[in-house]
């Protein structure tokens, strides 16, 4: 063990179990603590600390002081759990392009092919891939761009389908 938590165990054994009282005390709290949020939390807990202080055990001063921090953790344990944010979306977000480049990949690299002589995972292949993307892309009529934002809007909601996860395996092995 090194010294700082041999000082923390030995922190821990100085503090006293809260007693009936002091319980009691926090627990006509609870409700508030619960409902407030940074300075306001800050309030009341001061306020159950000057009430629970009086229920407390005799004790040294500093004792006492300390006992404010645990007054603290028993209203953080027990006030339940903070609201949750959404959880940040780090997925792809899906824009008709690469819902075109998604379902025509194969169609793309044999054109590639065809045209260049470059094979896929080269890196001359890399060199025309935005290129004839863009082409392939521009050269869609309007109700197919009308179809692919569609189903982009759709695979941002729901994900992509699984039948179209595996894609990208197969024509990595193409």
């Amino acid at each position: 063990m090194t010294g700082n938590d041999s000082q923390s165990d030995e922190e821990a054994l100085k503090h006293l179990p809260l007693n009936e009282e002091e319980v009691a005390v926090l627990e006509g709290y609870l409700e508030q603590w619960k409902s407030t949020l940074g300075a306001e939390r800050n309030v009341v807990w001061e306020d159950a600390t000057k009430e629970a202080w009086v229920k407390a055990p005799a004790m040294k001063a500093e004792s006492l002081r300390s006992r404010k921090n645990v007054y603290r953790k028993w209203l953080q344990n027990h006030g339940g759990k903070k609201q949750v944010k959404p959880p940040i979306n780090l997925g792809q977000k899906w824009m008709y392009r690469s819902v075109v480049e998604s379902l025509r990949k194969r169609e793309l690299l044999k054109k590639i092919k065809a045209k260049t002589g470059a094979k896929p995972g080269e890196p001359e292949m890399m060199n025309h891939y935005a290129k004839y993307l863009t082409d392939m892309v521009n050269s869609l009529t309007k109700k197919e761009t009308e179809e692919a934002t569609e189903m982009a809007a759709e695979w941002n909601k729901q994900g992509v389908p699984p039948e179209l996860t595996g894609i990208a395996e197969l024509l990595a092995n193409w």
